[in-house]
């Protein structure tokens, strides 16, 4: 296949599994979800950012995610600020008896009690799931510009941009990750984007370096 089909094919696995996961993972039992998606619904409802607190007693539904950048909230409140997610208190329906963290014989590691009666297509599981696929083309940037980093910094061995794009896309944590509503999915690609124009940067200047040096 051409170097262009594989990676199509990379990135068409890589959203296809990303998918799955924000589709089939239970509402609010991503990694630190319980938290990230208050944000957004604070965000979509019109209010300001959070005034941040010392007192985690005193902090809201969002915990520390609220002083974290905001862009990745802004940006999932301007995809779902039309749906009504009033039911946000009764879906966000803690276990006070979860073992977060902690391998237990009962194995009580649900962070959230889900009702099978909440419908998945309104209110908050939708907003929730909306966002997910949102981070999940996040998660495909992130795998496009690994492989363009790896293009860029070795641009004669092919198979070093695939490879690094592949076990991106394929690291089952990585995936996981991405099909969660959590700021890391745009953090991420931002920090690879500015990896990638570094590089290129870099070359620019030993090109024309080597190109004064050549003329000296």
């Amino acid at each position: 296949m051409t170097e262009k089909r594989w990676i199509v094919l990379i990135l068409a696995l890589f959203i296809l599994l990303g998918t799955i996961y924000a589709v089939t993972t239970p509402v609010f039992e991503a990694s630190d979800e319980l938290w990230h998606y208050p944000m957004v619904r604070h965000l979509a409802d019109g209010n300001p950012l959070p005034v941040q607190v010392f007192d985690p007693a005193l902090a809201g539904p969002w915990n520390q995610e609220a002083s974290q950048p905001p862009l990745y909230y802004y940006l999932a409140a301007g995809l779902t600020f039309w749906i009504d997610t009033s039911d946000m208190e009764v879906v966000r329906w803690l276990n006070p008896h979860v073992d977060n963290g902690i391998i237990t014989a009962d194995g009580n590691n649900n962070l959230a009690i889900h009702n099978p009666a909440w419908s998945r297509l309104q209110g908050t599981l939708l907003a929730v799931r909306i966002v997910r696929l949102f981070s999940v083309l996040l998660g495909a940037a992130t795998v496009y510009l690994t492989y363009r980093i790896g293009r860029e910094a070795v641009p004669d061995r092919l198979e070093i941009g695939l490879g690094a794009a592949a076990v991106n896309a394929f690291m089952p944590m990585f995936i996981f990750i991405s099909g969660a509503v959590n700021n890391d999915n745009l953090a991420i690609p931002l920090a690879s984007l500015a990896l990638l124009l570094l590089i290129r940067m870099i070359s620019v200047q030993c090109s024309v370096l080597s190109g004064q040096w050549s003329v000296v």
